[in-house]
């Protein structure tokens, strides 16, 4: 496992048709602008910078690529879990690979033969109890595009989500480790216009059942609902497949849900759930003692890529957070620090939840005068959980816990 066995901070250890494919190739044209882009360098500048994750040095892009394998191909990629990190197609995930074993997997890749080259299979996985230990059954492959080797030994990658994919444990033989398991690929259907016919009421369905399955009216209705909950958040575009990752990625949404999403298997599906997911959502609260930390509708973009994303420390352990306005009952430790920061001209400082002590994330602050914002929380999603007015976990929410949902218990 290329992870840590527990949480640090961002950069010290505390501790000791189109298919996903095609829209995760275009993934940077899902947002433009919502100010003028001609302004002032300032910034603007810093986000660009993150969004490439200087903080990891000078790294190579790798030329070629953009293998898109055919649906329902059977692989054996070389199998990354994740504590955590719920990798969606046109994600970014950067890692930092120090162990032997990890690095083997990665060098593999890089020289496995065409159409498999640079590709490796990302899965989540999750822990319920201490030593219980429980990998997703649905993934993502990613392709790695960029890679530095370092005199250390350690292997700089930065990987990029393409195509979903089913793991097969069933498989396996006995003695098999899950390296071994196979794997499918898997895409959403692609989503379909409504028929003239059925707006002149002379289709065989009525246009009221037509609407349930309308992709594009859905698209639409998503994109008004998280304009309305983060305005000053970059105006989105793309066609419904695309909006509909892209909103499981940059909602403020536990690792959970996010995993539930990914696996809908159907883009309609999806973007049902993140309507209704928006329509009652309020308050991001710690997943452990339920105390209010922040409010949905502060949810901040301090990327190209959107308000959420993956940032690996220095140590290797991979983080997925939520960039916010601000956050409330909460109690930060330590100085603010710059080295290692991964956010050009911030200095971080670990917070905790008032109420338990729980390491929700971050708090960044301007290091440099000119910067805006002056400061800004970065909150782990395996730490926070979305409620809605009642208080109810959103998990259970009728339309979410239809979601098909599988993982398997191992002992990876």
């Amino acid at each position: 496992m290329i992870q840590l066995p527990r949480d640090t901070a961002s950069g010290v250890d505390r501790s000791d048709s189109n298919t996903d494919a095609d829209m995760a190739e275009n993934a940077a044209d899902l947002s433009t602008s919502s100010g003028d882009e001609t302004a002032e360098p300032g910034p603007a500048q810093e986000l660009t910078g993150q969004t490439r994750h200087t903080y990891l040095g000078e790294v190579d892009d790798l030329e070629g690529g953009g293998i898109v394998l055919d649906t329902g191909q059977v692989c054996h990629l070389p199998l990354i879990p994740l504590e955590g990190i719920v990798l969606m197609p046109g994600d970014t995930l950067p890692l930092k690979v120090v162990r032997r074993q990890d690095r083997a997997k990665l060098e593999a890749a890089l020289s496995a033969p065409a159409p498999y080259t640079r590709l490796i299979a990302v899965v989540c996985m999750t822990r319920s109890d201490p030593g219980a230990v429980h990998l997703h059954s649905v993934g993502c492959t990613a392709e790695i595009r960029q890679i530095s080797r370092q005199d250390d030994a350690m292997l700089n990658i930065v990987a990029k989500g393409r195509q979903r994919l089913q793991l097969d444990l069933y498989s396996l033989q006995h003695g098999q480790d899950l390296s071994q398991a196979q794997q499918t690929i898997t895409a959403d259907v692609a989503p379909t216009y409504i028929p003239p016919e059925a707006g002149q009421g002379i289709a065989y369905w009525p246009l009221r059942v037509w609407n349930r399955f309308d992709a594009f009216g859905l698209a639409q209705e998503a994109t008004t609902l998280f304009n309305a909950m983060a305005p000053k958040v970059r105006q989105l575009q793309g066609d419904p497949l695309a909006l509909s990752y892209w909103l499981a990625s940059n909602l403020p949404l536990e690792d959970d849900t996010r995993q539930r999403l990914l696996e809908a298997p159907t883009v309609v599906e999806r973007l049902k759930n993140e309507v209704a997911l928006m329509q009652r959502m309020t308050s991001l609260r710690c997943r452990y003692c339920m105390t209010e930390v922040a409010s949905a509708r502060d949810v901040l973009s301090m990327s190209n890529e959107g308000t959420g994303g993956a940032f690996v420390n220095s140590h290797g352990y991979v983080h997925d957070m939520i960039t916010l306005h601000r956050a409330t009952n909460t109690s930060c430790e330590g100085e603010p620090e710059t080295e290692h920061s991964w956010f050009p001209g911030y200095a971080w400082t670990i917070a905790y939840c008032a109420g338990c002590a729980n390491h929700l994330g971050w708090m960044f602050t301007a290091a440099q005068s000119n910067l805006v914002p002056g400061s800004f929380w970065g909150l782990r999603r395996p730490a926070i959980t979305e409620l809605d007015e009642a208080g109810r976990n959103m998990l259970w929410h009728p339309v979410i816990h239809g979601l098909r949902h599988s993982r398997f218990p191992t002992a990876w």
